[in-house]
């Protein structure tokens, strides 16, 4: 045991001498009045690590701060602060307890040299770096009297034979508060945060990597070791979803590895590239055994692809977004199933193009009227105000939001309407630009040229239309449009 002692000294010297400890001794300089409460500066770190051996590459090591325990001179009010690590990644700054004769205080970090500066009654008495081996105690020691006090630091060797002699109750800061976890990638909408051995700025042995997705935990990584080509380790994923490849590094991203298989708890599959995590372009095989080929998006078919029914037959389609309420014409075949054409209406495959040609006119029917003739509202309409419509301006939207109406500027300008209507299963979109001039309860409209009616999810045009042009009711009040008596709010 190290004691506050002439004869305590004595012993820690030659125990030094026959190697049994290795030791650094550093003596306060008295000649200089130490400090009030801030370091000096710090001599360079040197950044090489020293040679270790392998088997202890992947341990922590402690950095114990003791007092000896004579109860004269300067015996009270002492601190040890690490404030930075040479090399290593996510090390946390901290400061100990102040401690008084004979405490002790540890504290749990990887191997690397780190900046220490130790206090007494916040008065600098040592600044200076030290050497932090894996599975070594590095004892920083306060050795004070009645004439001079030193700070020595030791490098213990065999820490089960140190802590056995010492048997003095000491409080242990572990590695989770000196080490944060350190973020090795963001990208993708997905942040890897790792958390395993350091040495010198090096990962080493095996750790635990962390996935989250939109800040909520995605996927873990346990005996996760960081190499050049990966991320080796068993992943969990946290939707419970099962992958049979691994996680690779390519243009310098970790992702899964092409042609992985991923299998989701409904039974869904994918299998082909990634961006990360997220299926980007292969084979989907969907719940009910319909199988898409091609590129996805929020693992949906996106773009031109094919889909193959789980019955027999496939159709080619030019957008994948299309599906499964496809309306149009397609390359399709089969074993069973001609190659060929095939028609289909909101998802279901008709018998003829006749019978798609008259389906499509009937939608645009049913459109075009809803576009002509909107469903009048009963309204509570506010008080105009003075001025009325017109100080409108602004986007509006209706209260079923499948309608917005542009007005851009008061008075009169040039506006824009744009209304979403539906055909069974299938989308559709009417777009039409005007001018307009306005009174305080009226607004006159001219359309510019032709409307546009077109399938919403393609955007192919199905029918161009002309409106006619008039002036009807209008009502505005801050936020609230009343146009031919149909509420728009901004």
């Amino acid at each position: 045991m190290i004691v506050g002692n002439w004869g305590a000294k004595a012993l820690l010297i030659g125990v030094c001498m026959v190697g049994l400890i290795g030791c650094q001794t550093t003596t306060g300089d008295t000649s200089t009045p130490p400090v009030q409460g801030t370091a000096p500066a710090l001599s360079s770190a040197p950044s090489s690590a020293p040679q270790q051996t392998v088997a202890n590459l992947s341990e922590t090591a402690l950095i114990s701060f003791e007092l000896n325990n004579s109860g004269i001179g300067g015996y009270y009010g002492w601190q040890l602060q690490v404030t930075h690590a040479a090399n290593n990644a996510g090390f946390i700054p901290f400061i100990s307890n102040q401690l008084s004769s004979g405490q002790i205080q540890r504290f749990e970090v990887w191997p690397d040299r780190y900046a220490i500066n130790v206090y007494r009654l916040g008065n600098l008495q040592y600044s200076g770096w030290i050497d932090v081996h894996p599975a070594q105690i590095t004892v920083i020691y306060a050795d004070f009297g009645l004439l001079f006090d030193d700070v020595k630091i030791n490098n213990i060797a065999d820490p089960a034979l140190y802590l056995q002699a010492k048997n003095i109750p000491a409080l242990l800061t572990p590695i989770s508060s000196t080490y944060s976890p350190q973020t090795i990638q963001d990208t993708g909408g997905y942040r890897f945060e790792y958390r395993g051995p350091q040495q010198y700025g090096k990962h080493v042995g095996t750790g635990t990597a962390t996935i989250s997705e939109a800040g909520k935990e995605f996927a873990t990584i346990g005996n996760a070791a960081l190499e050049d080509t990966g991320i080796s380790g068993r992943i969990q994923f946290a939707d419970n979803r099962t992958t049979d490849g691994t996680i690779v590094r390519l243009n310098g991203i970790y992702q899964l590895a092409p042609e992985t298989r991923t299998i989701w708890p409904d039974g869904q599959e994918f299998t082909g590239r990634y961006q990360v995590f997220t299926p980007a372009d292969g084979l989907l095989r969907m719940v009910d055994g319909t199988s898409w080929k091609g590129a996805l998006r929020n693992e949906r078919p996106f773009g031109a692809g094919r889909v193959m029914f789980a019955a027999d037959g496939w159709i080619d389609l030019p957008s994948g977004e299309m599906f499964p309420n496809q309306t149009g014409t397609f390359s399709c075949g089969g074993k069973t199933v001609p190659i060929g054409e095939c028609y289909y209406h909101a998802g279901t495959r008709l018998a003829s193009a006749a019978e798609l040609d008259l389906l499509i006119e009937r939608d645009l029917q049913t459109a075009a009227k809803d576009v002509k003739q909107p469903q009048q509202q009963t309204i509570d309409a506010p008080q105009a105000t003075e001025t009325g419509c017109r100080q409108a301006s602004g986007t509006f939207h209706d209260t079923t939001g499948n309608s917005t109406l542009t007005l851009d500027t008061p008075g009169q300008g040039r506006g824009n309407f744009i209304s979403y209507t539906f055909g069974g299963a299938a989308k559709y979109r009417f777009e039409i630009d005007f001018t307009y001039t306005t009174t305080p309860d009226s607004i006159s409209v001219t359309y510019d040229g032709i409307g546009t009616y077109s399938n919403a999810a393609t955007g192919e045009v199905l029918q161009r239309m002309t409106i006619p042009s008039g002036t009807v009711p209008c009502q505005f009040d801050r936020d609230v449009l009343v146009f031919d008596g149909v509420e728009y709010r901004k």
